[in-house]
């Protein structure tokens, strides 16, 4: 059993943090908590990635723990780590960790992941020599602590296009979305959820499908964000919201923006609201679109990721071909589907206003320039077009 762990919490106005803990204890680990706080938070980063710094930090001192090394003390009197250690440091921060024991699952993560821990681990490393010999004076000093951040550094994946090179295509075929859109359909044989919950589920997929928002955006979602006589819905963000009893947040990760929405969608989203979401009696109690209803303290609180994500595993275990699903791969399809349609048009668009449109579309931040600013309302008008059209063609006959 690992000793360290990440604990999530709400300050009182509303602010999510976490720390690194000792699990037996409960008691906060000081100086990677001093690390988050300094480096982390004041730094004005997300949650999000408050917690991934925190897990792998988690990591680094269940790594020491197991092997008995006392980091600090190995600091102060300059002696570091060994060659040996970094190896198996390194092998330590490859091993999957989200399936229990590192001992027990020997799997191995991804290299960008892999990147990313190791990252944490040299950035954190060279603050605490930073912190620990900080009165030290002298070059000789300065040069073991750099040799020592060069050999970690060495064992880091190579960082030039990482991501992208292991990028495999997410899309979904057309037979998978046909599959996925049989599964979750109310009444299905194949439909693995109860009755009630049905038309919620299958409505947070559609939305995901037909504007390729993310699952946080989603879960963000109020009534009140859903203007009915004019069809739109906007995408808000609403970082460390008082009114969000969710310790782990969804967050909307890209910019705001205002969807137009078909005719037929915006019906099904009227329904859910008015017949089947209000069949909870305490959904009056928050303006969460989506939101759980089973029984107990949790009924009519808003849906939470692990409520989500355990939507999409059952989706995914519903059918062999769906093995793979995730709920991010509709925002690869629906980006796969808009190139399409963009190359189907039969006036033609030029790739600026195509990225421009798929830019606005997906909250992406677009280039600066005075052009763009004063082109803004056009691109808008002809993001709105092309996001109705495609409603129209995604779910003809879904509806």
């Amino acid at each position: 059993m690992e000793k360290h762990g990440v604990n999530n919490f709400i300050f009182k106005n509303g602010e999510r943090f976490c720390h690194v803990i000792d699990k037996k204890t409960g008691e906060p680990i000081y100086y990677p908590n001093l690390y988050l706080t300094t480096h982390i938070r004041n730094r004005a980063n997300s949650i999000n990635t408050m917690r991934a710094v925190a897990g792998v930090l988690a990591l680094l001192m269940n790594y020491f723990s197991l092997n008995n090394i006392d980091i600090d003390k190995r600091i102060l009197i300059q002696e570091f780590m060994k060659s040996n250690e970094i190896d198996s440091l390194s092998d330590y921060m490859s091993k999957n960790s989200k399936k229990g024991s590192l001992r027990s699952h020997p799997s191995s993560v991804k290299n960008p992941t892999k990147y990313f821990r190791l990252g944490v681990v040299i950035d954190y490393m060279k603050w605490l020599c930073q912190m620990h010999l900080a009165l030290s004076d002298g070059k000789k000093n300065k040069d073991r602590v750099d040799a020592f951040i060069a050999e970690l550094n060495h064992k880091r994946p190579l960082g030039s296009n990482v991501y992208k090179k292991e990028m495999p295509d997410k899309s979904l075929s057309r037979r998978q979305l046909d599959l996925l859109f049989n599964i979750i359909e109310p009444g299905s044989e194949l439909n693995p959820f109860s009755d009630l919950v049905q038309p919620r589920n299958r409505l947070i997929i559609i939305m995901l499908f037909s504007f390729g928002i993310r699952a946080g955006e989603v879960l963000n979602l109020r009534v009140s964000d859903i203007d009915f006589i004019n069809s739109t819905i906007v995408i808000k963000r609403r970082p460390d919201d008082n009114f969000d009893p969710r310790v782990n947040q969804p967050l909307v990760k890209t910019s705001e923006r205002i969807f137009s929405v078909e005719k037929d969608l915006m019906s099904e989203i009227y329904y859910y609201i008015t017949v089947n979401r209000n069949k909870i009696n305490k959904s009056k109690f928050n303006d969460f679109m989506f939101i759980t209803y089973k029984s107990g303290n949790t009924n009519g609180m808003p849906l939470s990721i692990s409520a989500y994500h355990k939507i999409i595993k059952l989706i995914r275990n519903s059918h062999p071909e769906l093995s793979g699903l995730c709920g991010h791969q509709l925002r690869h399809t629906w980006n796969y589907e808009f190139s399409k349609k963009m190359d189907g048009l039969s006036e033609g668009i030029s790739q600026e206003k195509e990225e421009q449109i798929r830019s606005y579309l997906m909250g992406w931040k677009e280039g600066s320039g005075t052009a763009k600013i004063y082109n803004r309302r056009h691109v808008i008008e002809e993001a709105h077009k092309a996001s109705l059209a495609m409603q129209q063609e995604l779910i003809k006959g879904l509806l």
